[in-house]
């Protein structure tokens, strides 16, 4: 299984695998498990979905637009 967001994913921090297995002996929730299907390594669910926050934080900021200037003129506040 995966971890996506649009095209965002979480990645084992071992291998860099996109694939995931779930343990079939741990509850759901933040603090499940999922082994990474490649080399094994353990990982918690609130770890995944945190890394694909932080990856997705910096394309957000990108994908802004400047805020534009308020100034003051005789008429009241303008935007520039």
């Amino acid at each position: 299984m995966q971890f996506r967001i649009g095209k965002i994913s979480a990645k084992c921090s071992s291998c860099g695998s996109t694939q995931f297995k779930a343990d079939p002996e741990d509850h759901s929730g933040p603090l499940a498990r999922f082994y990474c299907a490649i080399c094994d390594t353990a990982t918690q669910y609130s770890e995944l979905i945190a890394q694909i926050g932080q990856q997705a934080a910096p394309r957000s900021k990108e994908g802004r637009a400047p805020q534009r200037k308020r100034v003051q003129s005789k008429g009241g506040t303008v935007r520039r």
